[in-house]
């Protein structure tokens, strides 16, 4: 397992962006409850904004070949 597997902000964080990206789901009471996560202390935002980087960094990497 990778240190970010094993760390609890980490995958609340990577929760947190797939979940905003389910357009379909993601209403204006889950992003409430995302913004309070994410005000609840310095390392969320931090972890949100790494995952959130990789999340659209992943996008722009073409599928693999067949």
């Amino acid at each position: 397992m990778t240190q970010e597997q094993e760390d609890p902000v980490w995958q609340a964080a990577w929760t947190w962006v797939q979940r905003e990206y389910d357009r379909e789901h993601f209403d204006e009471a889950a992003r409430a409850e995302m913004l309070t996560w994410l005000r609840a202390h310095p390392s969320h935002r931090e972890a949100y904004d790494k995952a959130a980087r990789l999340w659209l960094l992943a996008g722009l990497v073409p599928p693999a070949a067949r």
